[in-house]
């Protein structure tokens, strides 16, 4: 009996761990390097990369009338100047019945292969799983989850395996809730590592809700009380980050409940937060001394893996509804630049034209510069790469002064910052610097790993050689020159010999004098 359960702990380890290893795999890049006389180009440049402009995405909603109560949130998915509307699919998931809807301002592509607005569903019955596996991942970028209450019948119809494969992908996920009921819904949100204060649990700041009662007042609103009750504004938001790119931004309106990340800190920022005077309570509106409570509650986070996937989750889905947005104009701004950077339009490096050249004549000749596939140990080497940002649909020239790289053999046996060039507009990273006194493969890494931002793991491996007698241009040591001269001393020797032992007839002489003296 012990050996059995012994057995299965141990598969169950050994299938946590994978799952884990896919979860976080880094995305490494292997760098290719470009021809020396290929020009950078400088200052801003147009983005034409496809999957950083337009997306395919598909909704997932419980909330009844999203399309009225919901319709500036979701019209932040139709680009400006453009017809084209990044969500291609909605899916209702009524308490009651299964129901697939597609209204006007989710027009697919009638051109698309992949159109599923003909599928004659209504004739007979399916489920809400069956549905999504015809929206194969492969199909689309990402998910867009808006939920007033995530129940345990809302887990019973959207598979969590559904909802992992977008993350497993490199695809991105947008979640919000009111509120969390159920033992399973829980245990479905820590599958994504995030934890949230259900059971109708609230957060509330007294100090901070007058303001949003004198507003009502200005503004002559007709608004409900269940709407007024329990919401407050909060200044803490996350600050120089790509997230937040509005500086005007400032205090976001507020009604929900909290929650925290089960991830290292690494992996996820506090996009929204509660100020000191914020407080947690239950259904029965009495403050939970046990949990946490000011500033260490979490209103909006954002989760970034190491394969780059992005998911943002907020544990409130009114502050996107439109009643919100009319009362704070801030908190639609602040959606945008959410949704921007959730979904790969914002916060993203890309690298380009990697050159790496090596120089014999490094002391005394810095300008002559080539090309080689071959170094050699103690050789000096010069490395250029150079970094894009991505703002608004053109790319930056990155220019911070703090990327690294590591040099590795088995451990990191040189690292150093990049330098860069003043110019604004020059997008260009140089270093120059001498290889071991030691043969091997070495791994030139640049790992950038900075908030808000796409982690970035590149790496080059250059092969260091032993300086030889046969490498041409190659310098020999004095001290080695009595060496090299006994080798060609032998050589002319031998081959002295071999001449002597080709052409001496004198033996040939002896024998045939013997025979004429016979």
């Amino acid at each position: 009996m012990m050996k059995r359960v012994l057995r299965n702990a141990f598969h169950f380890l050994v299938v946590c761990f994978f799952i884990n290893i896919k979860l976080h795999f880094c995305e490494k890049i292997k760098l290719k390097t470009v021809d020396v006389n290929k020009e950078s180009q400088y200052g801003v440049v147009k983005n034409k990369i496809e999957k950083f402009n337009h997306k395919k995405l598909v909704f997932i909603t419980n909330i009844k009338n999203y399309e009225q109560a919901y319709n500036n949130f979701l019209n932040i998915f139709k680009p400006e100047n453009d017809d084209i509307n990044f969500i291609k699919k909605v899916v209702y998931v009524d308490d009651k019945n299964w129901n697939e809807q597609e209204s006007d301002i989710y027009k697919e592509d009638k051109n698309s292969e992949n159109n599923l607005s003909n599928d004659d569903t209504s004739n007979y019955k399916t489920s809400y799983k069956s549905l999504l596996n015809k929206l194969d991942y492969s199909l689309y970028d990402g998910l867009v989850i808006v939920l007033d209450i995530l129940n345990d019948y809302f887990i019973q119809n959207v598979d969590i395996n559904y909802i992992k494969s977008f993350i497993e992908k490199k695809k991105d996920i947008f979640l919000s809730l009111n509120t969390v009921i159920g033992k399973k819904a829980i245990n479905f949100l820590r599958e994504l590592n995030i934890q949230v204060y259900g059971n109708h649990s609230y957060v509330n700041d007294h100090f901070n809700n007058f303001l949003l009662k004198n507003k009502i007042t200005n503004l002559e609103m007709d608004i409900n009380n269940d709407k007024k009750a329990y919401t407050f504004y909060t200044n803490r938001l996350i600050k120089d980050s790509p997230i937040i790119k509005n500086e005007e931004i400032n205090n976001i309106l507020f009604k929900g409940t909290a929650h925290t990340i089960l991830l290292e800190n690494k992996y996820y920022l506090d996009i929204l937060g509660c100020a000191k005077t914020c407080l947690l309570y239950d259904k029965g509106h009495n403050v939970l001394k046990k949990k946490k409570q000011g500033e260490e509650l979490s209103l909006i986070s954002s989760i970034q893996l190491e394969n780059n996937s992005r998911l943002i989750f907020s544990s409130s889905s009114e502050i996107f509804s439109d009643i919100f947005f009319i009362l704070n104009e801030q908190n639609k701004t602040f959606t945008k630049n959410l949704i921007m950077w959730n979904f790969k339009m914002s916060g993203i490096i890309r690298y380009n034209n990697f050159k790496i050249f090596h120089d014999k004549y490094y002391e005394n000749n810095i300008d002559k510069l080539k090309e080689t596939h071959t170094f050699f140990i103690n050789d000096y080497f010069h490395m250029n790469i150079d970094f894009y940002e991505l703002i608004n649909n053109y790319w930056v020239p990155y220019k911070k002064n703090d990327i690294q790289f590591n040099l590795i053999k088995i451990d990191i046996i040189h690292r150093n910052f990049l330098d860069m060039y003043g110019c604004d507009d020059n997008p260009t990273y140089y270093k120059k610097f001498k290889l071991p006194n030691k043969h091997g493969i070495y791994k030139l890494q640049i790992y950038y790993l900075r908030k808000g931002y796409n982690i970035l793991d590149l790496e080059y491996f250059i092969p260091v050689r032993t300086l030889l007698h046969y490498d041409k241009n190659k310098k020999v040591n004095f001290k080695n020159y009595p060496f090299y001269l006994y080798i060609y001393i032998s050589l002319f020797c031998f081959f002295l010999f071999v001449l002597i032992m080709l052409f001496d007839n004198s033996e040939y002489e002896e024998i045939t004098n013997d025979k004429k003296n016979n």
